[in-house]
């Protein structure tokens, strides 16, 4: 009886499956596409503000749209510059390295105001969304 039970026993875990590996940690989380740019991205945006200066001044154009970005380190050296990827309703500019930077830890952009007035600011850096600005303030 005792050799039946064990003949038993063996082939219930012969057919039985492997044991699943087991996993180092928790799985990745599931990235989005802008998620996963801004973990490419070394440089991540504290806060951006953007308006349109309808002051004039010297040496300025009457009308301007100003960018004003603060990156989270202050010692960030990088540029900003216009993609070729805007719209009519989106301005897309593109953040990339830079061996020094005007000033470190902020970036500035500006445009005479296009005709229309981009309705949304996206900032890329390699190849994806990092930032999006929604508003643009308007400056008397």
């Amino acid at each position: 009886m005792r050799s039946t039970l064990i003949a038993i026993a063996l082939l219930a875990t012969a057919c039985a499956a492997p044991p699943a590996p087991v996993a180092d940690g928790p799985p990745p989380p599931k990235t989005t596409g802008q998620a996963l740019a801004q973990l490419a991205c070394p440089h991540r945006i504290a806060e951006a503000a953007a308006w349109v200066n309808h002051m004039p001044g010297p040496n300025r154009a009457p009308r301007q749209l100003i960018v004003d970005i603060r990156l989270v380190e202050a010692t960030d050296t990088a540029v900003i510059l216009k993609s070729s990827a805007s719209t009519g309703d989106t301005l897309v500019l593109e953040i990339r390295t830079a061996p020094t930077a005007p000033v470190p830890g902020r970036l500035g952009y500006r445009e005479p105001v296009p005709d229309p007035l981009p309705k949304k600011i996206s900032f890329f850096c390699r190849g994806g969304e990092v930032f999006a600005l929604d508003t643009i303030e308007q400056v008397y």
